[in-house]
């Protein structure tokens, strides 16, 4: 490396070390000329005050009545407290479909217990032989051609209807468990108190 070459490449790393210690130099004597006038140095002073940030209210506090307005965080305008009215808007689809529900009847998926499959004298002999000794227990007569069957209970699990079938075994030893739409459970009368 020829000699000038290498005196301008000194230079240039003098002139940076030099001025990185210049730039720390400032940044020490700004540092300590803050803390000379900061906080500290205030308080000798005697024409600078600190400056309070928070003035607490110094005025009465009223207690609000309960029947007076209410105001709004959006509004100005008081909003009273009153009784009113609530309006219902519906789409007419959910209004049919409300009533046409409420016509329908209340069934439930259960389990009733078979007793009878024959023709229709015999099968209203047997309800009326079965209701005269199970009177608690509802019958129902229905047709399915070209028979009439006799089925009992609402029972809503497969248990309730295996141990009443093994009660009614003895008089009816045919007697045989079908899966059947139910009535709900009568609910208790007003008075009866609850089971």
């Amino acid at each position: 490396m020829p000699r000038q070459q290498r005196i301008v490449t000194d230079l240039s790393e003098n002139s940076r070390h030099t001025f990185g210690l210049r730039m720390q130099a400032r940044a020490l004597l700004v540092t300590l000329a803050g803390l000379l006038t900061g906080p500290a140095g205030a308080q000798t002073d005697s024409t600078m005050r600190p400056v309070r940030t928070f003035q607490p209210y110094k005025g009465s506090v009223e207690r609000v009545k309960e029947d007076t307005p209410v105001t709004a965080m959006d509004s100005a305008a008081p909003v009273l407290r009153q009784p009113g009215e609530v309006i219902l808007e519906e789409d007419p689809r959910i209004t049919g479909f409300m009533k046409d529900y409420a016509e329908r009847p209340d069934e439930l998926k259960g389990y009733r217990v078979q007793i009878f499959l024959g023709d229709r004298a015999e099968a209203q002999e047997a309800r009326s032989a079965f209701l005269r000794k199970h009177p608690d227990t509802p019958a129902y007569l229905s047709y399915l051609a070209p028979n009439f069957r006799v089925r009992v209970g609402d029972l809503r699990d497969r248990r309730e209807a295996e141990r009443l079938r093994s009660t009614l075994r003895a008089d009816h030893p045919g007697c045989y468990i079908v899966p059947d739409r139910i009535e709900p459970p009568a609910l208790p009368e007003e008075g009866a108190g609850t089971p």
